[in-house]
């Protein structure tokens, strides 16, 4: 059975990143995924080369004749980032399915604050955007409050044909004017990149009525950052930082900026080992 192209191309970019490679020398490291043969190999490079994933030149060998050999192009860090990407959005997936086989608190958190139900509008937003997990929350409020209005910020791809009724009141929460709107409860799934996180609370905080509540929602949460080399902690700084969007976050940063922008603030863990932080705006 053949390896998919993809996979090929990345253990090509792999093995030249460590040492400049002939076709020879790539053929060989391969060959555990793949037997490309003679004549797909040198179409695949060039093809890679024509994207500018790798580049190649005549150099001396070792021997004295010329070979042409490879080298990282100016798009494969690009390209690695994406595969890195995805293999860590895999391995979340199995995580969280391991996970809910195995049920209990991953966190000592406090409780759910007690509210009276809610009233007015309920706003929703998530990053990078929102999926089917989204729609069945909104369901679920709808189902479960009487007298509420939804509203959204975002893309409304996903609601715009379920019959739903709801405002679109942007495309961010900067952009949201609070004119004839009170909204007593703002919803986030995940959270924008570290860069934008703290104007995102504030413009949550701005949003808010008197007493309304903002609720954070991430599925995979670290407190107490550590610094040690090891391989799980590689996989955090690397998702946190580079790939915000897959929903790792440092608790601490995110516990820190609630506290510094309500005088109630806290969180606690729903029954799948998600984390919901919260403010409250006196």
């Amino acid at each position: 059975m053949k390896a998919p192209r993809s996979n090929i191309m990345r253990k090509i970019l792999l093995t030249i990143d460590q040492y400049p490679s002939s076709i020879y020398d790539i053929q060989y490291s391969i060959s555990d995924i793949a037997d490309p043969g003679r004549t797909r190999l040198p179409k695949l490079l060039k093809a890679m080369e024509d994207d500018q994933l790798v580049i190649s030149a005549l150099q001396p060998g070792p021997l004295g004749p010329y070979r042409r050999m490879y080298e990282l192009g100016p798009r494969a860090q690009e390209y690695l980032n994406e595969s890195l990407r995805d293999a860590i959005e895999t391995i979340l997936h199995f995580y969280f399915a391991y996970r809910r086989e195995n049920t209990g608190a991953l966190h000592k958190l406090g409780n759910e604050p007690e509210r009276t139900q809610p009233s007015g509008c309920i706003l929703f937003a998530a990053y990078p955007n929102m999926t089917v997990e989204d729609l069945h929350t909104i369901r679920e409020v709808l189902a479960s409050y009487s007298g509420i209005s939804i509203a959204i910020v975002g893309s409304d791809d996903i609601l715009s044909k379920t019959g739903i009724e709801y405002l679109h009141l942007g495309e961010d929460i900067h952009s949201v004017n609070m004119e004839n709107r009170a909204i007593t409860e703002i919803r986030l799934r995940g959270i924008p990149s570290l860069d934008e996180l703290q104007p995102t609370i504030c413009g949550c905080k701005r949003l808010l009525e008197r007493n309304g509540i903002l609720r954070i929602t991430v599925p995979f949460v670290f407190f107490n950052e550590s610094k040690s080399l090891k391989l799980d902690n590689f996989i955090r700084k690397t998702a946190i930082e580079l790939f915000p969007e897959l929903g790792v976050v440092e608790g601490n940063i995110l516990q820190d900026l609630l506290e510094e922008n309500f005088s109630q603030s806290g969180a606690y863990e729903t029954a799948l080992g998600h984390v919901v932080f919260w403010g409250i705006k006196t």
